[in-house]
């Protein structure tokens, strides 16, 4: 017997617009770092104690010959007040994905500001936005990431 197909060979090169958005390495991981308590592919629930985290932001299409300026911003709902809760490791509201790269990260420290007697439930959040440019547009839907903060 002798089977034939008329189909084509799908094509598993993405062709559409350049964008950047949120993407997290660590979604849907059975196991997590200490404290780190739950992985989702927009939200992350984090103890202050890990004093130190990031998330990355990913290139999605072609890689560019320069460098990209991604500017980013904290939500306006935001719980998590700076220098409070959090400080960012590097420039505040921009980050650079180098030429010929795909990816970068945006790092956090993580401040011990919910007092160590509050209930590990109390927490805050800290809400960020990717911004995008007019030549690198944020994903529709993955422009906003969440870290929720607890004690």
């Amino acid at each position: 017997m002798l089977l034939s197909s008329c189909f084509e060979n799908p094509s598993w090169t993405y062709e559409g617009p350049t964008i950047v958005e949120f993407k997290n390495p660590r979604a849907g991981f059975a196991t997590q770092p200490a404290n780190n308590v739950q992985n989702g592919i927009r939200a992350r629930i984090i103890r202050q104690g890990i004093s130190r985290d990031s998330i990355l932001i990913q290139l999605v299409g072609a890689q560019r010959p320069v460098d990209t300026t991604v500017p980013y911003s904290i939500d306006p709902s935001s719980t998590a007040v700076e220098g409070t809760n959090y400080a960012f490791v590097g420039t505040k509201g921009t980050l650079t994905i180098p030429a010929n790269s795909s990816a970068a990260y945006l790092v956090f420290r993580f401040l011990p500001g919910i007092p160590a007697t509050a209930p590990a439930t109390q927490g805050s959040t800290l809400v960020l936005n990717l911004d995008g440019s007019s030549e690198v547009p944020a994903s529709v839907n993955y422009k906003t990431f969440t870290f929720t903060i607890r004690n």
